[in-house]
């Protein structure tokens, strides 16, 4: 990637890459490792290059290659040939046999043994039967018991070296491998055994992959020509774009033959293999410090408590300008949805974005929480393009649904896909720990306020209302005034018309007390028609006339309406009270019933 993003460059693109950083064989992706694809629907791309192999789903690549031929977006394929489409690919057949040939040919070994790849997989088959199609030529037969699937990794490729070296055929004189990564498996396991390289057995690969480099002896492989593959995609995608027939449907690139020192072709260069080996200790040391600031950026979770607070500490650990973008819904501090059926509105949020660059970190300079269409794929990207010229974009996921994406600046000589999909790795599990404890936060505060209220008024109940006074009280000395309220002839109410009455009574006088009292006020029902509210004083008015006033009003219009069967009536006392301790709140309400009960007197002379 990194070499196409430097030949588009060359010719003036810009370029973004979309990845869903999955490197292992599955059917099923995640909704967000599927959905990131949706992107290439953005009118900002000119044209498109498609990387089959890197997508492990059947049904994906085909819902991808669909997309790409809905949007009439010029494209190419590369790394498979792909029916209909313009593609190029390598010449892996052709290019490995060059290598068995090599191995067969010149080195004549007595003994060869094969390790393939996976059974049953296309490159792997292809690649065995190079090696059968060699022999033959060649006058050898091919001998099973001299065969194994390493499956391109290590741990396979090492039961197939026990079963070569179990004592019951004669050791081989060489090993022909499917990839580099078995070979070096290979190196380790003979130097281990304590066989020399390449004086009794010699090794080849396949990849020239960049981890070779570092083996000791280096190893007889072909390695793929990667800007040649970049310059051959970019010549026929420009003849796509300029609305032209492509030279060529099909595409071959040829891998190079490297011929090095695991098959004795080349001595071991000692001078060679300390620099070789002071460039893996840096590269090993910057592993390390990579690892311990991933590990720093994880234990900060704990000590995460907004949304914010995790915006401010992303910038601390981004190693490249990074754009973290979110969808909205998923910022909503309200009930949680189900993320998987939420469907995307196409509205998105820059959640972060840091400028920090090659060890240069500006914690303190970032934006946060700016709004944008999906469509345009970053907020003002004219100008994110003015100073970089190529974009990784891959997926954040919120258990397993799709969260947003994570936006790196790769212009970087020095940029790392490995410690970039650890950034992310990282920056999914701490949101999803982050967004978990806001909900759990939320749902015990739920919790307990619905012991602090009364069910049926859903204002405070008794419990509730001395939980609220004492937070007052710890907050300092402060002015309130405080009202006894009892709701009149509630027994008279429920006898005659019946308790569905009463209950509409109780939940009347309660949303009255309290709509009336502002939001800072502390409402609670204490018993059954029994009432406390307090309210904070002001300066210039007379809360408790100013209440009982505005209760007053609210009571006669309710009445005058008549959508009661009874008339609604309420007795109130008040007064001035000092939140200092709970002995001074009791002595206020007893202070407040007693003008609560001269007032009910006089309500009841008045019916009287």
């Amino acid at each position: 990637m990194i070499s196409l993003a430097r030949e588009a460059e060359s010719r003036g693109y810009k370029t973004i890459v979309i990845s869903n950083y999955t490197y292992y064989e599955i059917e099923d992706y995640s909704p967000a490792e599927s959905e990131i694809f949706q992107m290439m629907d953005s009118p900002v791309f000119d044209g498109l290059v498609l990387m089959p192999e890197s997508i492990k789903s059947i049904s994906l690549w085909e819902k991808v290659l669909d997309r790409a031929k809905a949007t009439g977006i010029p494209f190419v394929c590369v790394d498979r040939d792909v029916p209909d489409c313009v593609s190029v690919t390598f010449s892996y057949g052709k290019s490995f046999e060059k290598v068995v040939r090599h191995i067969i040919e010149v080195h004549k070994p007595k003994i060869i043994n094969f390790i393939g790849g996976k059974r049953n997989n296309s490159f792997s088959e292809e690649r065995l039967n190079v090696f059968k199609k060699v022999l033959a030529e060649n006058g050898r037969e091919f001998e099973p018991e001299r065969f194994g699937y390493g499956d391109f990794w290590e741990t396979p490729t090492l039961a197939v070296l026990d079963k070569f070296y179990n004592g019951e055929q004669e050791p081989p004189d060489a090993i022909i491998c499917v990839n580099d990564a078995e070979a070096m498996t290979c190196v380790d396991y003979l130097r281990n055994k304590g066989i020399s390289l390449p004086d009794e057995v010699i090794i080849s690969g396949f990849d020239g992959i960049e981890e070779e480099k570092y083996v000791v002896p280096r190893i007889t492989t072909a390695a793929c020509d990667i800007d040649g593959m970049s310059r051959k995609t970019m010549d026929l995608l420009e003849e796509l774009m300029n609305g032209k027939t492509p030279s060529e449907r099909l595409a071959v690139i040829d891998y190079s033959l490297r011929i090095s020192q695991s098959c004795g072709c080349k001595p071991v260069d000692e001078a060679g293999r300390i620099n070789k080996l002071i460039e893996l200790f840096i590269e090993k040391k910057n592993y390390e410090r990579h690892e311990r600031r991933m590990f720093e950026y994880n234990s900060h979770t704990g000590e995460l408590y907004s949304y914010d607070s995790f915006a401010r500490l992303m910038p601390y650990y981004c190693e490249f300008p990074t754009w973290v973008c979110i969808e909205p819904q998923l910022l909503y501090d309200g009930d949680d949805k189900n993320i998987e059926s939420t469907a995307s509105t196409g509205e998105m949020t820059m959640f972060m974005h840091s400028g920090n660059n090659l060890g240069k970190f500006y914690p303190d300079t970032y934006t946060y929480n700016i709004p944008f269409q999906q469509k345009d794929i970053l907020p003002d990207l004219d100008k994110v393009f003015d100073e970089h010229n190529s974009l990784l974009i891959a997926p954040l996921s919120y258990h397993g649904g799709k969260m947003g994406y994570l936006t790196v600046a790769m212009d970087s000589e020095s940029f790392d896909f490995l410690f970039t999909h650890r950034f992310i790795s990282n920056t999914n599990q701490i949101f999803e720990t982050l967004k978990t404890n806001m909900q759990l936060q939320k749902a015990y505060e739920k919790v307990a306020d619905m012991h602090m209220r009364d069910p049926m008024t859903g204002i405070y109940n008794r419990r509730g209302f001395y939980m609220r006074m004492s937070e007052l009280t710890e907050s300092g000395t402060t002015n309130y005034t405080l009202f006894s309220i009892d709701l009149d002839r509630l027994k008279y109410i429920n006898d005659n018309f019946g308790h569905y009455a009463g209950d509409r009574a109780i939940l009347t006088a309660a949303m009255l007390i309290s709509s009336t009292s502002g939001k800072d006020s502390v409402c609670a029902r204490f018993g059954g028609d029994e009432f406390i509210v307090v309210i904070p004083e002001k300066d210039d008015t007379n809360t408790a006339d100013a209440y009982i006033k505005s209760v007053e009003s609210e009571i006669e219009k309710i009445n005058s309406e008549k959508t009661m069967p009874f008339t609604l009536s309420i007795s109130i006392g008040g007064t001035s009270l000092k939140v200092t301790d709970r002995e001074n709140i009791e002595i206020s309400m007893k202070e407040a019933d007693k003008k609560m009960y001269e007032c009910k007197r006089r309500n009841h002379a008045i019916r009287d």
